[in-house]
């Protein structure tokens, strides 16, 4: 049982990928020329293992987007409410008909709320809604001013929610308030059952929503210790136990940049909002905190809750805005902000898509020194999508200098072509001359195109 991987993706026939068998135990690195599938293998992933974890708040969220048509019925009806209130003098000034007020409180969605007692507020406003319809005094409703109003509310949602019912032409205003009020409850009841029952389908939505065209979700799985994550068979989408917290990180230019959480790449704001997690690392003279400070970067980036802004502190008292710097120094500080806010252990999955994209030589080797001692140190779980030599040579040597007493301390991957369009990836374990033979094009091509010099 100690051979089984801590975690395994499997792929067959998903966009560029024609087959992946590929196991993270550490440190694993998948190579391959640009299209041959890295980003989709680390995507895949990334997105199960973020929708695993966040499952119970994606369920409720989704609930919620659900009753928006429904809370905007409520809101209108609170104008009309309140329109009524104001024209009569003898009502507009009592305070328990504060409607927006009373409205607002108990239909508003918030994430700390325990779940039923959302439930319960909304049902209570709805009550209060029935309550005060039906205290409308008749001669008032019998009004056409009032009654057109209420008429064109009551029409409108009779025809967004119940035009398929047999009665659907005798339901008034406190029918369709009954009405919503099941739909409501049968809405939540299918909630609490997805966040018990954890359908897979949830997740493959996600992952749809993820990628920009067609795909089959069936055509990819995740096992944790050998168990199934995505079951299939159970239509069931498991918890992990092994990772608690994961990150796709693709490019550091994300850093720093004004209104993130508006921009549509999910994975960019799961990433700044790791980065403002406020946490603190405990241990504040260690290796890694001094290679990054005094060998690396000469200083410490950190995010500013006042200004809403990440600062680069250098050592001699500089400080400028992280958004201004050098791309390579925000690829080191994304890892040192991570460290320091104590977002990295061995529960930590970070997910690198080709991490030397902007460094130069020396750096890519200080960038491979850095996995290598977030994994020795803190068992930081990695997966390195890489067409770098540099990179792939120096996690190699400096794994085996640092490792060598840790058993499959580092993966290596690399893909072969299948046919012009598709790859198989096939696993080289610690030997990385597959790989570096499957970059010999570029020296084909060198050949090809520069060998003038006799």
């Amino acid at each position: 049982m100690e051979d089984i991987p801590k975690l395994r993706i499997k792929i067959k026939d998903f966009r560029a990928i024609k087959s992946a068998d590929i196991i993270l135990n550490g440190i694993t690195v998948v190579a391959g020329i640009n299209g041959s599938g890295k980003s989709t293998i680390s995507k895949l992933l990334y997105r199960t293992i973020k929708t695993a974890i966040d499952f119970d708040k994606i369920v409720i969220e989704n609930l919620f987007y659900e009753l928006k048509d429904i809370r905007h019925f409520f809101d209108e009806l609170t104008h009309e409410f309140e329109f009524f209130y104001r024209k009569n003098s003898e009502f507009k000034d009592k305070e328990e008909y504060d409607l927006r007020f009373k409205f607002q409180r108990l239909f508003n969605f918030n994430g700390d709320t325990d779940l039923k007692e959302q439930e319960n507020r909304i049902l209570s406003a709805i009550d209060f809604f029935i309550k005060t319809f039906a205290e409308l005094p008749s001669e008032f409703k019998k009004e056409e001013r009032y009654k057109i109003r209420f008429y064109r509310l009551e029409r409108f949602f009779k025809e967004e929610f119940f035009e398929k019912e047999k009665d659907f032409e005798n339901l008034d205003i406190s029918a369709v308030l009954d009405k919503l009020k099941e739909k409501i409850k049968n809405k939540f009841q299918k909630t609490y059952k997805d966040i018990e029952n954890r359908p897979i389908g949830i997740s493959d939505a996600m992952i749809s929503n993820y990628f920009t065209e067609d795909i089959n979700v069936n055509n990819y799985s995740i096992e944790e210790l050998g168990a199934s994550i995505t079951n299939r068979k159970d239509k069931k989408l498991s918890n992990f136990l092994t990772v608690n917290k994961v990150a796709y990180i693709d490019t550091p230019i994300i850093i720093g940049v004004e209104n993130i959480k508006n921009n549509n790449v999910p994975h960019w704001k799961d990433l700044d909002t790791l980065l403002k997690t406020k946490g603190e690392n405990e241990n504040t003279k260690t290796k890694i905190r001094n290679v990054l400070e005094s060998e690396i970067i000469d200083g410490e980036t950190k995010y500013d809750n006042k200004n809403e802004t990440f600062v680069y502190n250098r050592k001699d008292g500089f400080s400028i805005d992280l958004f201004s710097c050098a791309t390579g120094l925000k690829s080191f500080s994304v890892l040192q902000i991570l460290y320091n806010n104590g977002v990295l252990d061995n529960k930590t999955l970070l997910i690198l898509d080709e991490p030397e994209a902007h460094l130069h030589p020396e750096w890519i080797v200080q960038y491979a020194r850095l996995i290598v001692m977030l994994h020795k140190e803190l068992k930081v779980n990695f997966l390195i999508g890489s067409h770098n030599p540099d990179m792939i040579m120096a996690i190699k040597y400096i794994a085996k200098k640092e490792l060598e007493k840790d058993n499959n301390y580092v993966n290596f991957y690399y893909a072969k072509a299948f046919d012009k369009y598709q790859f198989d990836y096939k696993s080289s374990e610690t030997d990385i001359e597959p790989i570096f033979s499957s970059f010999n094009i570029s020296l084909d091509k060198i050949n090809e195109y520069g060998a003038t010099e006799e």
